[in-house]
C-alpha cells in the first residue's frame, strides 16, 4: 500500500488535479472570511489593461484607465495614497492580451479566478522546487514557500510576483531535463516582468551560448517574435507606449521610495541624489553584474547557481522592486541550503526566513507611523535584509563552489 501511494504522488497530474481542487476550496472557504473587497488591490490594473485591449483600445492610455478604474471606485486619496489618480499599467501588452480571458466573467468574476490561478501557481511552483537541488528535503519548498510572508503578501496584493515564480521553476525544470526548446519559450514568457527577469534572463543566454545549447535560444527568439506580433497587430506603437508609461505617470517608489527593495531605492531613502546616489549605486550594481556574467560563463557552474544569482542581482541592479517580489529569492535560498551551506547553517537561514518577517510585520505595524507620521502604511525597505543577506551569504559561499579546472 506504501508503494502504491508513493507511486500516485509522483505522477504530477495526480498533484495538478489535487493542487486545483485545494486552490478552489481555499478561495472558496477563504472569500467568508477574507475582507475580500481589500484583496487583489493590484488585480485591478490587469483587468483595466484586458478590458481596453479587448475592445481594441491601448492598455497604456492614460485617460481610459483613469476612466475603467474610477468606475469601479478607484479613489486618489485612498486607494492611490493621495498621487496615483489610477494604477498605471506598465507591463508589455502580452500580458493585457492575456488578461482579455478575465473580461468576459466581468470584474469580479475574473478577481476570483486570478486569485485561484495566482495559488495553484504558487503550489505547482513549489511541487517542482521539491526536487531541484539535491540535498534539500522535499518538504522545505512545498512547506516553506507558501507559508513565508512575501508569497502571502503576493498573493494578498494579487501580483504577478507568483506568475514569474512559476515560470522560473518550470524553466529551471525544462532545462534540467535538456528540453531546451521549451525551455527557452518560458524564459521569453520571463520579459513579462523585466525588471525582476531581465538579468536572469541575460544570464541564461550567456549560459545557453557557453553551453552550445542553441535550442534554447530558437525557441526564445521564436516565442518572443511571437509576442511581439501579436503585441503588434493590436498595439502597433507598443513598444514606445511601454517606455514612455513610467514617464506619463510616474510609480509609488518616486513619491515614497521606502516602499521599495532594490539597492537604487534604498539608496534613494537615505536622501542620497544626482552623482553620490549613481555612484553608490554603480559601485555595486556593475560588480554583482560582472559576477553573473562571470557564473554563466564558467563552463562548471550548473544551471541552479546562473539562475539563482540572476534572480538575485535584480535587486541590485534594477530601479524598482517591492518586498512582495521576494517570493523568487526562495530558488537562492534552496541553492544556499542544499549546495552551499552547513546543515545547521541552512536550518538557520530557513528558519529566518520564515519567522522573522513576520515579527517584523508586527513592529513595522505599529511603529511606522511614529517614524515616517505622514503614511499610513509601514516602510517597506526595511526588508532589504533579506537580498543583503542571501548576496552575503553567497558570495562568503561562492570560493568553495568554484571547480578546479585542469589542462
Amino acid at each position: 500500500m506504501r508503494g502504491y501511494l508513493s507511486e500516485l504522488g509522483n505522477r504530477p497530474w495526480i498533484w495538478l488535479v489535487g493542487i486545483t481542487l485545494v486552490s478552489v476550496l481555499l478561495v472558496w472557504g477563504g472569500r467568508a472570511v477574507m475582507p475580500w473587497e481589500k484583496m487583489l488591490a493590484d488585480y485591478i490594473t490587469y483587468w483595466t489593461a484586458g478590458k481596453l485591449v479587448a475592445s481594441g483600445q491601448s492598455p497604456y492610455d492614460v485617460d481610459r484607465q483613469i476612466q475603467i478604474q474610477r468606475a469601479l471606485g478607484w479613489d486618489r486619496s485612498v486607494n492611490g495614497r493621495g498621487v496615483l489618480d489610477f494604477l498605471p499599467y506598465y507591463y508589455p501588452p502580452w500580458f493585457a492580451l492575456g488578461c482579455t480571458l478575465l473580461v468576459p466573467l466581468g470584474f469580479e468574476g475574473g478577481k476570483i479566478v486570478w486569485f485561484i490561478l495566482n495559488l495553484e501557481m504558487l503550489f505547482v511552483s513549489c511541487f517542482v522546487l521539491r526536487d531541484a537541488v539535491p540535498g534539500v528535503p522535499r518538504s522545505i519548498a512545498l512547506v516553506a514557500v507558501p507559508l513565508c510572508l512575501f508569497s502571502v503578501e503576493a498573493l494578498i496584493a494579487g501580483q504577478t510576483t507568483i506568475l514569474i515564480l512559476f515560470l522560473v521553476a518550470l524553466a529551471w525544470r525544462l532545462l534540467d531535463r535538456h528540453r531546451d526548446r521549451a525551455a527557452g519559450a518560458v524564459l521569453a514568457c520571463l520579459t513579462t516582468k523585466p525588471q525582476l527577469a531581465a538579468v536572469l534572463v541575460l544570464a541564461l543566454g550567456i549560459w545557453g551560448v557557453r553551453q552550445r545549447r542553441w535550442s534554447v535560444f530558437h525557441g526564445f527568439a521564436a516565442t518572443l517574435a511571437l509576442l511581439c506580433l501579436a503585441s503588434s497587430v493590436v498595439v502597433p506603437s507598443w513598444p514606445m507606449e511601454m517606455l514612455s508609461a513610467t514617464r506619463q505617470t510616474l510609480p509609488p517608489t518616486e513619491y515614497f521610495p521606502w516602499l521599495g527593495n532594490t539597492w537604487y531605492l534604498i539608496l534613494r531613502t537615505l536622501g542620497l541624489r544626482s552623482w553620490s546616489l549613481w555612484v553608490l549605486f554603480l559601485a555595486v550594481a556593475l560588480p554583482f553584474l560582472w559576477a553573473v556574467v562571470r557564473t554563466a560563463i564558467d563552463p562548471g557552474r550548473p544551471v541552479r547557481d546562473v539562475m539563482a544569482l540572476g534572480l538575485l542581482a535584480a535587486f541590485f541592479v534594477a530601479p524598482y522592486g517591492r518586498d512582495y517580489d521576494f517570493p523568487v529569492l526562495w530558488v537562492v535560498a534552496l541553492v544556499l541550503i542544499g549546495d552551499r551551506l552547513s546543515e545547521k547553517a541552512g536550518a538557520a537561514l530557513l528558519i529566518g526566513l520564515i519567522v522573522i518577517p513576520y515579527l517584523q510585520l508586527i513592529l513595522l505595524v505599529r511603529y511606522s507611523r511614529l517614524i515616517v507620521p505622514e503614511v499610513d502604511f509601514y516602510i517597506e525597505c526595511t526588508y532589504f535584509w533579506v537580498p543583503a543577506l542571501l548576496a552575503i551569504l553567497w558570495f562568503a559561499t561562492d570560493s568553495r563552489q568554484r571547480p578546479s579546472v585542469t589542462a
